[in-house]
């Protein structure tokens, strides 16, 4: 089988640490790539250079951000080539569904030769439980989140949250085909929670869509909103990325519609100065209402923020850890090693 993608004699240095060496690997379509191996070994630095290469081609490319460091990857998609590379190492464990015939390993792993580290143990065990307390944060202030103050939203606020998606969709994409070809939907996070804080991808929305209606959701509206503006695009048969909550993934962030350049944003997964249109969900509520429940209101958001800052807090400390940790590998990388695998690897690829 052809490659589609191809790396040849790949360098990269850390400062003087010479990270990557001459490293080659060719890649053909319909399959995944999953990369192992230890931290520190070049995995999201080998993806990030493919990535570039296929940008550099002319291919749109989906990247897979490290939840525990942004800055790092999980993975890639290339959706054209119908290619994925993953970094399948803990936590994130991807096992092949078919070995060899839809998906591969590429063992980096087996260039780290044996070494003893107290320091190695130490960091592991410290970020882990780090993990462990900030995922303790982080599911309580999801619970914050999900609290409903009775009578605070009406059935009949939902009712018309719901009409003024209608009155969009029937701006936007006219009305409901009586037979609707049958539209794409796929699911992407759009925002996330991190070690350097929330995480949010608005240059995508805006590089994606040019018209944007952003739904206020300090009373929590937007959701009924886009849900039936999600709903709304299927029957249409219209292709359409999804975009689940982080914390709560069945509460929707946005919707966009990138074939019609036209996205619905949540205003609290962003902020844009100036959308297309704003969407002020909040108005539908009484004044009234809202007036009586100001404190409690105040009061839950002071607490989502405390346990959402308490959970950012612990993931920046264990990123300190997992850093020192990949300081521990490094040196007993052996890259030329490396090199000469990724050659005889790239020939089983091809064939």
């Amino acid at each position: 089988m052809e490659p589609i993608l191809e790396a040849k004699k790949l360098n990269l240095w850390y400062g003087p640490n010479h990270a990557l060496h001459d490293v080659s690997i060719a890649i053909p379509e319909h399959e995944i790539t999953a990369f192992i191996g230890p931290s520190g070994c070049g995995k999201s630095t080998f993806m990030k250079k493919l990535a570039a290469r296929a940008e550099e081609q002319g291919f749109t490319v989906e990247y897979i951000l490290c939840s525990g460091d942004p800055e790092s990857l999980d993975g890639v998609y290339i959706p054209a080539l119908h290619l994925g590379l993953a970094d399948a190492t803990a936590p994130h464990i991807l096992e092949p569904r078919l070995f060899a015939i839809d998906s591969c390993y590429v063992n980096l792993g087996q260039f780290c030769s044996s070494f003893k580290s107290e320091k190695a143990n130490e960091y592991t065990a410290k970020y882990r439980q780090l993990y462990k307390t900030a995922y303790g944060f982080l599911s309580a202030a999801k619970t914050i989140r999900k609290i409903q103050i009775p009578e605070l939203i009406c059935k009949n606020d939902v009712v018309c949250a719901k009409k003024r998606a209608e009155s969009a969709l029937l701006r936007e994409l006219g009305k409901k085909h009586g037979s609707p070809r049958e539209g794409r939907i796929t699911k992407r996070f759009i925002r996330g929670i991190s070690c350097i804080g929330e995480v949010c991808l608005s240059g995508t929305v805006s590089a994606l869509c040019k018209r944007v209606y952003l739904a206020d959701d300090r009373l929590g509206l937007a959701d009924a909103y886009l849900k039936h503006i999600a709903d709304g695009v299927a029957e249409r048969g219209e292709n359409a990325v999804v975009c689940p909550s982080p914390l709560c993934p069945d509460e929707l962030d946005a919707v966009l519609l990138p074939n019609h350049a036209l996205g619905f944003v949540s205003a609290s997964a962003m902020q844009l100065k100036d959308p297309w249109r704003h969407v002020r969900l909040d108005a539908l509520v009484a004044s009234e209402t809202v007036r009586t429940h100001k404190s409690e209101l105040k009061a839950l958001e002071k607490q989502y923020r405390s346990l959402l800052d308490g959970g950012i807090g612990y993931l920046k400390q264990a990123k300190k850890y997992h850093d020192l940790l990949e300081c521990e590998y490094r040196p007993h990388v052996d890259f030329a090693a490396l090199t000469e695998f990724t050659e005889s690897e790239t020939v089983k690829l091809i064939t």
